[in-house]
């Protein structure tokens, strides 16, 4: 099995950090235990959203992207979230695994937050997989119904929630 890709690795090919500065940092970290990403801010002044979107790209690659058409949807689960809550973390709960994890669809775009908002709000563990954007609304409509949420209302929302600075980091 190959080794996963590091958020180094990543950072590099997206030109936020240079191979040298990532063996800086990693240097750094055998020394201070800390995670690359707080060593990356301080050291190079790699920005929390770069950071974010490279572990965002990690995990991706690691867990793949699900096809909800494919998926089985426990309604036990569907109950965990309310509407306003699956729309706006973009989060969609499919079921359980065998062990007791809930499986959860999200957007790329709100991976990190959908992570935050489990962990926060939700007393279970919970596994996230990467859905497509179009995909994930069509099931959220039909899961969670919002006749009044259309995909220009969405793309105006993601104006005010995504400057434009964000979709270049």
């Amino acid at each position: 099995m190959s080794q996963p890709i590091r958020i180094g690795e990543i950072l590099v090919e997206q030109g936020v950090m240079s191979a040298q500065q990532v063996f800086e940092v990693v240097q750094a970290q055998k020394k201070m235990k800390l995670p690359f990403g707080v060593l990356a801010e301080r050291m190079f002044e790699v920005t929390v959203e770069s950071i974010e979107n490279a572990w965002v790209e990690q995990y991706h690659r690691f867990t793949g992207t699900i096809d909800l058409t494919q998926q089985r949807f426990d309604d036990e689960a569907l109950l965990l979230l309310s509407r306003r809550q699956a729309w706006q973390f973009e989060i969609l709960p499919i079921g359980y695994e065998p062990t007791g994890e809930l499986l959860m669809a999200a957007s790329r775009k709100r991976l990190a937050r959908a992570v935050t908002f489990a962990t926060n709000r939700l007393a279970k563990v919970v596994f996230f997989r990467v859905a497509e954007s179009a995909q994930l609304r069509q099931f959220l409509q039909a899961h969670y119904p919002m006749p009044e949420v259309t995909d220009e209302l969405l793309a105006h929302a993601r104006q005010f929630a995504d400057p434009p600075d964000a979709e270049a980091a």
